[in-house]
């Protein structure tokens, strides 16, 4: 890992931790929706011209606008849930699902539905609207640091657990720099410590805390491998960059895209 990553990885934790703490409310859901805009951007450019794609930022603004209030918050979750499947099923089958991946409907529904999920569920968490969800007895803006926290650690395992003790290739179809030693490490270890750290601070089940932090463990992996998917399919390396180091929004918060809607869906399922 070079210095310029490092670098980048350090600030970026900084400015979004900041902004997660310290922001108000309205002024933090704008740069969420910023975000979720720019990712939404560059995964369209990846496949569509540079007009499509500002088209499939105003189709998603006004999405976000207009379906605001209309109180079909958990069936779209449920809607991203089946497709975020559907990637993985695809992801696994690659390359012989290449045709149906490069399918222009497929593109744009997941583009749309995956980011607007996404801005969705962290709006929800920061206004924590639904009473029930209350049981984690987390102030928002504290739950969606912990929630971004398990991705983070997932990549994070997973990488150097890889680079340590990796010798299996793992989805070597579509990334092959994973293996599957560095996904066991992750998998084997985030949600033990998470269902742990929740068991202090909740009284919830201990059973259902680790059955919800498995299955929000192993969708991180699916965001990281789906995005992967759709740059294989597209020739490309990273998705833009704009983050020295890194590339770009889209490849930073790809596993975010499917923990976050999937850990909301959980809970108010379970909870």
């Amino acid at each position: 890992m070079n210095v310029q990553r490092l670098v980048s990885a350090f600030v970026m934790v900084i400015i979004i931790l900041s902004a997660i703490i310290f922001l108000p409310s309205s002024f933090l859901l704008a740069l969420a929706a910023f975000i979720a805009g720019v990712s939404n951007w560059e995964f369209f450019r990846l496949r569509f011209s540079f007009l499509v794609s500002i088209l499939a930022c105003i189709a998603l603004a006004l999405l976000m606008i207009f379906t605001a209030s209309s109180g079909s918050f958990y069936y779209l979750l449920l809607l991203s849930m089946f497709l975020w499947i559907l990637l993985g099923i695809l992801t696994i089958s690659f390359p012989h699902s290449k045709e149906f991946i490069q399918n222009s409907v497929l593109t744009w529904l997941s583009g749309l539905i995956i980011h607007l999920s996404f801005w969705y569920s962290i709006s929800f968490i920061i206004s924590q609207s639904a009473l029930d969800f209350q049981v984690y007895n987390i102030e928002g803006r504290y739950l969606l640091v912990l929630i971004i926290s398990l991705s983070a650690m997932m990549d994070t395992l997973a990488y150097f657990g890889g680079r340590r003790f990796g010798k299996k290739k793992f989805l070597k179809n579509i990334s092959p720099n994973k293996t599957l030693e560095g996904f066991l490490i992750a998998i084997g270890t985030v949600p033990i410590i998470f269902t742990i750290l929740f068991s202090f601070i909740t009284n919830l089940p201990i059973s259902s805390l680790f059955i919800m932090f498995l299955i929000t463990s192993l969708f991180s992996v699916l965001g990281d491998a789906a995005a992967s998917l759709f740059k294989r399919v597209a020739g490309v390396k990273d998705s833009s960059n704009l983050i020295p180091g890194h590339g770009g929004v889209f490849d930073r918060i790809d596993s975010h895209l499917a923990a976050i809607p999937l850990f909301i869906l959980i809970s108010l399922t379970i909870f």
